[in-house]
């Protein structure tokens, strides 16, 4: 089974909520860089790049490079055409973005691998450790303190038993957001606050990270997140030995190598990485192995459309270190519309995907529905 093609598709969705804004920047719409992989079988397969939602016409050339490299090979090969296509960048792309759209041509590969084998994608990575997994509502981004509280009383009502919130302002907003979140979703729900430096144009110092996070302290919150720039691990260690509470971080982190960095300096408690970002779903099992070594626990970053979902809960589904999930709850039309079955929610736990591969499927439809606008790429927010 060869590869004969790999084919980046950018689309853009429109978001039934309009535009939305955190700390860290401005969502007008979801943009997407979807890649599907081609075989001489017959079989697609279907990935996404992270990357693809801040720089989608890099991401396709990036793919596009890739491509020269990849056709012909064995498609059933996953690790082999990984090493292969990450060698031959080694000297441009050891990190960083081009890992990111690496990242979406080997989940396509495990999608046609599950698909000809008519089983998911979890079975080829080792097996499920988890009969179910929390799934967690990621939100909570700017609005009035009524939005917030009718925001976050909707994730109760849905039976969500975990949520996540959105802060970055500094000690007093933060505090107030924190203890506003914790007194609606009550006490025996989990609550953690994402202050998302990691990718802040103006991220903190650890000294302005300790403030913030003894502001929140008392909302007795299960992890604090991103509380300094991605690259300051010193600063995560120093936050970490201070904080009342977990830290967690890595979503904007690639490969093992970058992860070493957090588990040396003993920097984390909660490692997130994101199979649509840090070089592919064995990438996360790698990941998830060492942080679990250094004993950190993981949660999945899971942003974009659905294949950025369900590659990272198959993945999470085989880490035995993960103890939960993200769901975002910003409703972009190309999250479901790309999923062959929805997923499959009790009592605010996910259960195994049960469609073959990573139950994917892009449609005509779909393409000539969400044309690609260049206009709606995230931007940076530098005003505070």
């Amino acid at each position: 089974m060869k590869i004969t093609r790999i084919e980046p598709i950018l689309l853009t969705a429109p978001l039934d909520s309009g535009p939305v804004a955190w700390s860290g920047g401005h969502i007008p719409m979801f943009c997407a860089c979807l890649v599907r992989v081609h075989t001489d079988a017959g079989i697609t397969g279907l990935g996404e790049t992270y990357g693809g939602l801040f720089a989608p016409e890099a991401a396709k050339a990036i793919v596009e490079h890739y491509e020269t490299m990849a056709v012909g090979l064995d498609a059933s090969d996953v690790g082999g055409v990984w090493s292969r296509l990450y060698m031959g960048g080694l000297f441009w792309g050891r990190a960083g973005f081009a890992v990111s759209v690496l990242s979406a041509i080997e989940m396509a590969l495990w999608d046609i691998n599950g698909k000809a084998l008519d089983v998911p994608a979890y079975k080829l990575l080792g097996g499920k450790v988890h009969d179910r997994l929390r799934i967690y509502a990621s939100g909570g981004l700017d609005g009035t303190a009524d939005q917030f509280r009718r925001e976050l009383e909707g994730y109760v009502e849905s039976g969500f038993t975990a949520v996540k919130i959105r802060g970055g302002y500094g000690p007093r907003y933060d505090g107030a957001r924190a203890a506003l979140a914790r007194e609606t979703v009550g006490p025996e729900r989990s609550l953690m606050m994402d202050m998302v430096q990691g990718h802040n144009p103006r991220p903190w110092s650890a000294a302005e990270a300790i403030v913030v996070a003894e502001a929140v302290a008392d909302a007795d919150l299960t992890w604090l997140e991103e509380p300094c720039a991605a690259y300051d691990y010193d600063g995560y260690a120093k936050v970490r030995a201070k904080a009342r509470m977990p830290i967690s971080g890595g979503e904007s982190s690639t490969t093992l190598h970058e992860f070493k960095h957090f588990f040396d300096r003993a920097a984390l408690d909660v490692a997130q990485p994101d199979a649509a970002h840090c070089g592919g779903m064995a990438e996360f099992c790698r990941i998830a192995t060492a942080a679990n070594a250094a004993g950190v626990r993981v949660v999945p970053h899971a942003w974009g459309s659905g294949p950025a979902l369900t590659s990272n809960y198959h993945a999470a589904f085989t880490t035995a270190n993960c103890f939960m999930v993200e769901f975002p709850t910003i409703e972009n039309p190309l999250r479901h519309a790309l999923l062959v079955e929805p997923l499959n929610v009790v009592d605010g736990f996910l259960l195994p995907p049960t469609a073959p591969g990573l139950g994917l499927h892009l449609s005509d439809d779909v393409i000539a529905r969400y044309p690609f606008n260049r206009d709606a790429v995230v931007r940076p927010r530098f005003e505070h």
